[in-house]
């Protein structure tokens, strides 16, 4: 099973980014496009687990959920990684301690469960595209689209499994781990 672990976001946040997704693409010939349903912040991509691990994953997130307090996120602008004249298009984050350190505490939690620490560390954003190619450059659509400081709260952390249906990925979630102090 392929499997990361994420934090949700809210339908109206997906809503939102959404129609900033929507005004991007004026500024691209084309793309393949994130489902709205599929907006997330990957906090560690496990890849390819066995299923009896999901155990020692879940343990490793109760770790986290007892050491991390909810916190609020902020939206920062609009990125690409590019590649030639393609690249990924990405909503990014405004930089967070919280956000760091829950990140942090996660590859701790995970290693001691026998997981490898993420390679590439964390690079916050929620991807809206990939193989977009904007219709002058990347730097234009950043000019041209221009996110809202929008603010949301992060209450719990998913782990969840990419399943291939057709052309088209879902994400389902097999666990959530609440963080302390979330209320209902």
């Amino acid at each position: 099973m392929r499997t990361f672990i994420a934090i949700e976001l809210s339908p109206d946040v997906q809503e939102y980014l959404s129609g900033v997704q929507t005004e991007t693409q004026k500024h691209c010939r084309r793309g393949n496009y994130t489902p709205q349903d599929n907006f997330h912040i990957t906090l560690h991509f496990l890849g390819e687990i066995d299923p009896s691990d999901v155990e020692y994953v879940k343990e490793a997130m109760f770790e986290v959920g007892q050491r991390n307090r909810v916190f609020d996120l902020k939206l920062g602008q609009i990125g690409f990684f590019g590649k030639g004249d393609r690249g990924v298009l990405w909503a990014g984050l405004e930089k967070n301690d919280s956000l760091q350190r829950l990140f942090f505490n996660l590859e701790k939690s995970l290693e001691r469960q026998g997981f490898a620490r993420e390679k590439k560390g964390l690079s916050p954003h929620i991807t809206l595209g990939r193989e977009v190619e904007p219709q002058r450059s990347f730097a234009d659509v950043q000019k041209a689209v221009v996110l809202e400081g929008k603010s949301f709260t992060v209450e719990k952390i998913t782990l969840m499994e990419s399943v291939r249906r057709g052309p088209r990925l879902i994400y389902k979630p097999l666990y959530r781990q609440l963080l302390k102090g979330y209320r209902t």
